[in-house]
């Protein structure tokens, strides 16, 4: 029994994970509202049936969809083969590549980035697993700056000062047709901005 059911189950999770792959990319498309069971299903070449044999409504399918992105980010921000390291000598190398990735990232599901935004604050399911998500994420951030910057006094504040700044950056390109600059400079600055808080110098 054992060995027949592992097959099943493998091929269970797959679709499982290919229905949330699909909502995913309709939502970057369309955005959540937007967007049917109907036509995740049909993204995921699977009957709107099998749709909601995994998850209950349309809504289960976004809360599970932002939980797979959280838990499989780094694969999702790898947008044109962008690379970012687990950890480098070469700091300001590693805040470009953090950066750009999270940049591409806000540009793919501008749409739904929107939407949660909003949705935080009109439904208590949403909000509660996006601040369980971000809390994860920035202590992840923080172990990371603790290896990174060992001694270094306040990281928890570095942190999320760092990530903040990023965060303006990343909101200001999503919006970039409404500002007039250059956002080369712009990213530049928003790296110099974080090394600054961090405490490093150029050499």
């Amino acid at each position: 029994m054992k060995d027949t059911a592992m097959p099943i189950q493998a091929r269970s999770q797959k679709t499982k994970e290919k229905i949330l792959r699909s909502a995913l990319s309709m939502y970057s498309k369309k955005g959540y509202h937007s967007t049917t069971v109907d036509e995740i299903a049909a993204e995921a070449d699977v009957s709107t049936g099998i749709a909601y044999r995994y998850f209950r409504n349309k809504k289960d399918i976004l809360l599970s969809a932002i939980e797979y992105a959280a838990e499989n980010i780094v694969s999702i921000a790898n947008i044109d083969g962008i690379d970012i390291p687990e950890v480098t000598a070469d700091i300001t190398s590693y805040l470009r590549a953090v950066l750009k990735g999270f940049e591409e990232l806000h540009l793919k599901f501008r749409d739904i980035h929107e939407e949660l935004e909003g949705l935080q604050h009109t439904d208590e399911d949403v909000r509660k697993l996006y601040n369980s998500i971000s809390s994860q994420k920035m202590e992840n951030v923080i172990e990371k700056l603790k290896v990174l910057f060992p001694g270094a006094v306040n990281i928890r504040e570095k942190a999320y000062l760092c990530v903040g700044i990023m965060e303006q950056y990343c909101h200001m390109k999503m919006n970039e047709s409404a500002v007039e600059m250059d956002y080369d400079v712009l990213r530049e600055k928003t790296i110099d901005s974080v090394m600054c808080v961090l405490g490093i110098t150029y050499e």
